[in-house]
């Protein structure tokens, strides 16, 4: 009951964004209404409206590089990824100079494994701009699935430059450095970051990871909580399904 009330509120503001659009006079909500609409709508639980809210928007202005990527993003929550890249690859080949659009491609080439488009992207995002950090980091977690560890790991570097108190470029060094078979390099830079506050359980792990593969088993059993922890198992599944950390989220809503 709670929920649907809280639903029916969240709908009655959406209605009262519109009303307010027209006050004076018979006209279209613009871009920027219709997005506020569907975010409230969204957080209120009604998914279908937020759609196809962000989609009116996304359609009134083709070239809105900003509402292309939220109806992209509310795809990408909704499930619905091909459509997703779809209304990406779309945005970016209207806007092919658009950092953003290109960015956001890139990370959604890089979660479906198609590592060496999202290269490609990325790079087109450091042209333009050398420091941004989100494409080091995602330029150097693409080149890690392709192999190239060293060249990630100057990617990584050049990211930490720029910002070097991010948890997740560092971890992403980390584990570069782990499938580079150099794990006490690997150990050296997830230590001080597992002991960070914010930490999270992926960098638990590599710091497990890395304490074993320097023969320090119990150590490693120590961090992960369980004395029967599968060490090596835990290292095949980072090895195999290793997970994409994004710097800045693909979502932005405001």
């Amino acid at each position: 009951m709670i929920d649907g009330t809280f639903r029916f509120g969240a709908l009655l503001v959406a209605a009262s964004a519109l009303a307010a659009c027209a006050s004076d006079g018979l006209r279209e909500p613009d871009t920027a209404s219709r997005m506020r609409v569907a975010q409230t709508a969204e957080a209120g639980g009604q998914m279908d409206v937020a759609l196809s809210m962000y989609g009116s928007a996304a359609a009134r202005e083709p070239d809105n590089a900003e509402a292309q990527a939220r109806f992209a993003a509310a795809l990408m929550r909704a499930g619905n990824r091909a459509q997703a890249e779809q209304v990406l690859a779309a945005a970016v080949a209207r806007r092919p100079d658009d950092g953003r659009l290109l960015l956001e491609l890139a990370k959604m080439r890089l979660r479906g494994g198609a590592a060496g488009e999202a290269l490609g992207l990325f790079d087109r995002v450091l042209a333009r701009d050398s420091r941004n950090v989100p494409a080091l980091d995602g330029r150097g977690v693409a080149l890690d699935l392709m192999g190239r560890h060293p060249e990630a790991q100057d990617s990584y570097r050049r990211a930490q430059a720029v910002a070097p108190d991010s948890i997740s470029v560092a971890n992403n060094l980390g584990l570069s450095l782990l499938l580079d078979g150099r794990p006490d390099e690997a150990r050296a830079v997830l230590e001080p970051l597992a002991r960070r506050s914010d930490a999270n359980q992926r960098v638990t792990a590599n710091y497990a990871i890395a304490l074993a593969a320097t023969g320090d088993e119990a150590a490693a059993r120590n961090v992960l909580g369980s004395e029967e922890a599968d060490l090596r198992g835990v290292a095949e599944v980072l090895r195999v399904n290793r997970q994409v950390i994004e710097v800045t989220p693909v979502d932005r809503r405001s």
